[in-house]
């Protein structure tokens, strides 16, 4: 048995007072934070790869993020992405 996949965790809290839109990239997924609301995003990388990150931006990192004032972009260089509510439950597979 080969190693396991990497995976990289990326915990998401809006600590805003208005609305925050987390957008998934290249996925074309986009969904509003509350204030208060707490996400967390997964990625995947390859097990047994030289680089185990598929990014084309950023190959060897497993996440990347732009900042705007109501937005946050979240590109997961990974094979599989999830995302989770604040209790570990699957909201959404990519």
């Amino acid at each position: 048995m080969g190693p396991a996949a990497p995976v990289a965790r990326l915990p998401v809290t809006n600590g805003g007072q208005n609305p925050l839109e987390l957008v998934l990239e290249p996925y074309c997924w986009s969904e509003w934070l509350e204030p208060g609301a707490k996400v967390t995003v997964v990625t995947v990388g390859e097990a047994d790869a030289v680089r185990p990150w598929s990014g084309t931006t950023a190959p060897d990192e497993p996440v990347e993020l732009d900042c705007y004032p109501d937005q946050l972009v979240v590109r997961p260089n990974g094979r599989l992405v999830l995302v989770l509510d604040a209790a570990r439950n699957e909201l959404y597979r990519f």
